[in-house]
């Protein structure tokens, strides 16, 4: 009889044992995605991408549906996936990005295909991002990693990284030690392109300018791998570039007014360069010839066009952008003559993504909620309406337990909002048991939608739990202040927070068994799992999931360094270590009785593979309850876009641990 080697049992068990839970059907993170509207404002393209189990993998294919709704029409297909598709002004040609084969090699490139139908044909090869129109239509700004000959060796072997620069990988996309992105203008008459950005430096967010002569851009070229501070530049055609702000805020991206007389930027302008706490993004506007800014946003209270979303300056009186609040994501409309922030949308939803035409009347978005995964819809003067139906199939064979909204008061006075799910198949007077689940980020949220997070949530509630799922401090949607407080003290008021939620959950619905809790988070949910079981054993089993042990060794690993700006707001650890392992969960693992699953995988440059394997180490030397799952092949997006038989494989291990001890 064969046995698994990194157990006793027999590998025939082991497998029964985790194919006896149903986990399908198993729901792209978003299936309807990029909504771009046709110049003329008659058409709708839009991404659909599904999961296919057959190849375990993704496919994403470009569709087009008419704005006043009715059929739905598949406009490319490839052995692979058709992504962020774009109208030409004219509306004749379609461009998209795909991973399609050509000439028997399958990498990434630009196509274009006659919008009326037609072949597709390859028009830049390589991946390229942030595409902009000249406004005559006949030139195509883009973005692309090139690269840097001051940064790559004269001698290297493929193999062999020999590495300089500070920051030289990222989750998702891996190690890129010799490159850099930069801009490129393409000539669609005679498909000639020039680089035009150059150095040992980043380039984002390109546009340009409203006469076509010129374009602006951010970037820090004299200290980008060793500051979060940007710059705007303006680079006449044939000229030099032009520095537009002064070095004091950390900027995300730019667009032109359409007057070409301002810019509008996002981003934040921290009061201490060297040790920048948490602020809102804001909307920005300063004149191209530089000078004072303005935040046109501060009083909204809200961050703006989180996580860097680039915003374009359409309309001339009125910009539009995306916003948290509460649980739930809308377009909003700032209108620059009276200064007011109004929501456009409406609901308790999530929009993802959107795009309006030309006079700013109709708008085309894909949004989900805490019941429906994402679909297209249209907002016009007929209101707001729902134009696809893509997942009613998975839908049928889901069992949705609808989430129930809850707020509390927290022991300082502050209200923190929450949901909780009944376990399918709930009966009056019994009893069941509770999962607390931590969101990641920190700077993210829980809300009204339904994707890989919510998936996880159901399945749970599907095998007999209840879960409870909040937005603590450090979360966004609630102002500056409420995202802000527990920054540089991860650990403490955040902490506070959930262990409160769930006393005042088992004071409110007493179908919650107090003594089989359980508790699982992700990336800074990991961490603020591994905190959980160090410092409390009310919690009967926990499951942490590309998490962060030890912020000291996070600094060194991470591609972003998330414990150089949260723990030590930019010191270093060696500046301050006794405030790093007061803050690292690994410093308490001595205190850790709860039984601990680990989760984790090898290609993690986020929350990378060390956090989950010191925390495994040390916890087997104390002999504790912990078992340590390791995935081949997956970022730090594993449950997102992780291989779909290896995002099976992790929410059977999540049933199985909480089964065994709940």
């Amino acid at each position: 009889m064969r046995f698994d080697k990194y157990s006793r049992w027999p590998l025939s068990y082991c497998m029964l044992k985790l194919e006896k839970y149903d986990v399908g059907p198993l729901p792209h993170g978003s299936p309807v995605s990029f909504p771009q509207i046709s110049p003329d404002g008659s058409l709708i393209l839009f991404v659909r991408s599904i999961v296919d189990m057959n190849e375990d993998g993704y496919e994403s294919h470009v569709w087009v549906i008419p704005s006043s709704g009715g059929e739905v029409k598949q406009l490319t297909y490839c052995d692979g996936s058709d992504t962020s598709p774009m109208w030409s002004p004219d509306g004749r040609i379609i461009y998209f990005s795909s991973d399609r084969v050509k000439g028997g090699v399958k990498k990434s490139r630009l196509w274009a295909m006659p919008a009326m139908g037609g072949e597709a044909r390859p028009v830049v090869e390589g991946s390229v991002s942030n595409l902009r129109f000249s406004p005559d239509g006949g030139r195509l700004l883009y973005l692309s990693r090139v690269e840097e000959p001051t940064e790559t060796p004269e001698e290297y072997v493929d193999d062999v990284m020999w590495i300089t620069k500070l920051r030289y990988k990222m989750d998702g996309q891996g190690y890129y030690p010799y490159t850099r992105s930069h801009v490129f203008i393409l000539d669609l008459k005679n498909g000639t392109k020039k680089q035009i950005t150059s150095g040992p430096y980043d380039v984002l967010s390109p546009s340009w300018a409203p006469d076509g002569n010129s374009i602006v851009y951010v970037a820090n070229p004299e200290d980008g791998d060793y500051s979060r501070m940007r710059d705007i530049y303006i680079l006449p055609s044939g000229g030099k570039p032009r520095k537009v702000t002064n070095g004091n805020s950390i900027i995300n991206s730019v667009s032109w007014s359409p007057n070409g007389e301002q810019l509008l930027y996002t981003g934040r302008k921290p009061d201490d360069i060297a040790h920048p706490r948490y602020l809102n993004t804001d909307i920005w506007v300063i004149p191209i010839g530089g000078g004072e800014s303005r935040n046109l946003t501060e009083a909204f209270d809200r961050t703006v066009g989180a996580y860097g979303s680039s915003i374009d300056w359409v309309h001339p009186r009125y910009i539009f952008f995306r916003a948290p609040n509460h649980g739930s994501y809308h377009i909003y409309r700032l209108d620059l003559k009276i200064g007011n922030v109004i929501q456009v949308t409406e609901g308790n939803m999530t929009v993802n993504s959107f795009s309006m035409n030309s006079d700013a009347t109709v708008f085309a978005f894909d949004a989900s909620d805490a019941c429906w995964p994402s679909e297209l819809y249209i907002y016009d003067d007929s209101g707001q309406r729902r134009l696809t139906c893509f997942n009613s199939e998975i839908m049928e064979r889901w069992m949705i337990s609808p989430p129930e909204e809850f707020w509390f008061t927290a022991s300082d006075g502050v209200k923190v909002q929450g949901w909780i799910v009944k376990p399918h198949g709930y009966q009056p007077g019994a009893k069941y048991p509770m999962i607390l689940e931590i969101h990641g980020g920190p700077h993210g949220a829980y809300g009204f939608k339904l994707g890989t997070a919510e998936h996880e949530f159901q399945l749970l509630a599907k095998n007999g739990y209840a879960v409870v799922y909040t937005n603590p401090r450090d979360s966004i949607g609630y102002g500056e202040e409420f995202a802000g407080v527990a920054e540089g003290t991860w650990g403490g008021r955040d902490f506070n927070d959930l262990m409160e939620a769930v006393d005042y959950v088992l004071e409110n619905y007493d179908y919650i068994d107090g003594e089989k809790l359980g508790v699982a988070g992700g990336s800074f949910g990991g961490f603020m799992t591994n905190w959980t079981v160090g410092h409390t054993d009310r919690f009967k089993a926990a499951v942490t999931m590309r998490s962060v042990c030890n912020w000291y060794s996070q600094v060194g690993y991470s591609d972003v360094s998330w414990g150089y700006s949260g723990i030590g707001q930019y010191q270093e650890p060696w500046e301050i270590p006794e405030k790093y392992l007061k803050h690292s969960p690994i410093t308490y693992a001595d205190k850790m009785t709860t039984p601990l699953l680990i989760i984790h995988s090898e290609f993690d440059h986020r929350c990378p593979l060390p956090e989950g394997e010191q925390l495994y180490y040390a916890l087997k030397r104390l002999k504790r309850d912990v078992e340590y799952i390791r995935f081949a092949n997956n970022s730090h997006g594993l449950s997102r876009v992780g291989k779909p038989s290896h995002r099976i494989q992790r929410l059977r291990h999540i049933l199985r641990w909480f089964d065994r001890y709940l």
